[in-house]
């Protein structure tokens, strides 16, 4: 498929896909910014659920119990501690995020539009960004690429243009003879891992991630054989 701007007839809103201009920096930084700091939520309702929480949670209700004798107390430890779960969570997060805006976001034009095998794509609504992904070479193996920055406004979703940004995405990798996609998630990104099922790739990893304080989740890596 072209790089090149495409149109693409939908039922609601008209979208134009297209590769990255220099002026949609500010937008992207902002999408991606939204887009990953929503998954805080997500990521943290994963880790309430995890038998460490729970147990953490019975240590702190004995010993508050057991020292003070007090349900106000009890039930404030059992706050703080939550939050502090939280505090994590987001921390995660905001990790990530800094990490890319500091290295492959930070020049996109220079990282996917002046390599001929990278590239960056946006939907685009009214002249507004509301969708972006992108691929990259893998440093290690050159017939491999990763698909990344995959993300798309919230008031978008569930038209079509996550799909056709996947499309996209491996329509350039056949053009440009990569014999497969490789992209990463998370394991509580339901709906996005959902997408990549239907559009053929496959779970082939499950990796641990782990916090300051032990927690673990889990990375989810998928692959696309061309």
């Amino acid at each position: 498929m072209s790089s090149g701007p495409n149109t693409v007839p939908q039922s609601g809103p008209k979208v134009i896909f297209r590769g990255f201009r220099e002026a949609d920096k500010p937008r992207v930084k902002d999408l991606f910014w939204c887009g990953m700091t929503e998954h805080v939520p997500k990521l943290f309702k994963t880790l309430l659920f995890r038998r460490t929480t729970f147990s953490i949670l019975m240590i702190i209700v004995f010993l508050s119990w057991w020292f003070y004798k007090s349900v106000i107390f009890t039930v404030c430890s059992c706050l703080v501690a939550l939050l502090l779960l939280y505090i994590q969570s987001y921390g995660a997060k905001i990790n990530y995020i800094t990490c890319r805006l500091n290295t492959d976001l930070k020049n996109i034009k220079k990282t996917y539009m002046d390599e001929r095998r990278n590239h960056f794509w946006v939907a685009e609504h009214n002249r507004t960004v509301i969708g972006t992904v992108c691929i990259r070479e893998d440093e290690k193996d050159p017939t491999s690429a990763q698909l990344l920055t995959m993300s798309v406004d919230k008031g978008y979703r569930r038209l079509g243009i996550g799909n056709k940004l996947v499309d996209i995405v491996t329509d350039f990798a056949i053009q440009n003879n990569y014999s497969r996609v490789f992209l990463e998630t998370r394991e509580f990104m339901y709906s996005a891992r959902r997408l990549y099922e239907t559009k053929g790739f496959r779970l082939f990893a499950l990796t641990e991630n782990r916090l300051l304080s032990g927690y673990i989740f889990y990375r989810a890596e998928y692959s696309l054989k061309l």
